[in-house]
């Protein structure tokens, strides 16, 4: 099977500018997802796209393929699957390399392990899934959650009382959020579907710790934290 990565790194960021080649206790934050990538044992390929010189410099630099420039009218905020959905549209075409699993991967969520990609991965090969990604268990309740309404009092979101069992989170169901990391999508269930998270999908579970997924400064600070750490251990 031709399994390809595709790390999406475009060069717009309103919140942290140029957040994916930030350095990170050190490093380009983009290099940690190429690090984990290439040490995948399950891909056949890894390439970015991006719209930016510098970040494209960078990822080449760390061992990544950068055989595009990502075109302007995807390189805003536009849905995930468009922009793998063109990368891979480019192999096939403009390289005649078919694929059979695209990979979609975002720097900002840096901890990932080259075994969780291939965890998640083996969701797609080994079974009739469609995708898997990489998500971690969650400690904010839907449950608990609510909207204010157009005279100011609070609605519960879920249209539940806020009692007995369900103040108490053990009674709760597990539940799940991706963490931004790796979705593994099916060839066909991506352009099929239109989706890189498709209505049969699986999910590689990991830590908290390593599912921060960078969007505010504060998410920066946090990482450091965690990078320095792990480092030191």
């Amino acid at each position: 099977m031709n399994i390809v990565g595709i790390i999406h790194a475009r060069g717009g960021s309103k919140r942290i500018p140029l957040k994916n080649i930030k350095l990170l206790n050190g490093k380009p934050l983009i290099s940690y997802i190429i690090h984990a990538a290439l040490g995948s044992k399950k891909m056949n390929r890894l390439i970015v796209t991006s719209d930016h010189p510098d970040i494209m410099r960078i990822a080449k630099e760390w061992g990544a393929e950068v055989p595009f420039v990502r075109p302007a009218d995807i390189s805003e905020d536009v849905p995930s699957e468009r922009v793998t959905q063109h990368a891979v549209t480019y192999l096939e075409e403009k390289e005649n390399y078919p694929v059979d699993i695209a990979v979609t991967f975002q720097p900002t969520t840096p901890f990932c392990l080259s075994s969780d990609i291939d965890g998640c991965i083996d969701l797609v090969v080994h079974s009739d899934a469609d995708s898997a990604w990489s998500g971690y268990e969650i400690t904010q309740r839907p449950e608990w959650m609510f909207a204010i309404d157009n005279r100011g009092f609070a609605q519960n979101f879920l249209s539940s009382k806020m009692s007995g069992d369900i103040g108490v989170s053990q009674n709760l169901p597990k539940l799940y959020i991706p963490n931004g990391g790796i979705y593994a999508t099916k060839r066909d269930a991506l352009f099929g579907q239109n989706a890189i998270i498709c209505k049969k999908s699986k999910v590689w579970i990991m830590p908290w710790e390593r599912s921060v997924d960078i969007d505010e400064p504060f998410d920066f600070l946090l990482a450091e934290i965690i990078a320095k750490e792990s480092e030191a251990r």
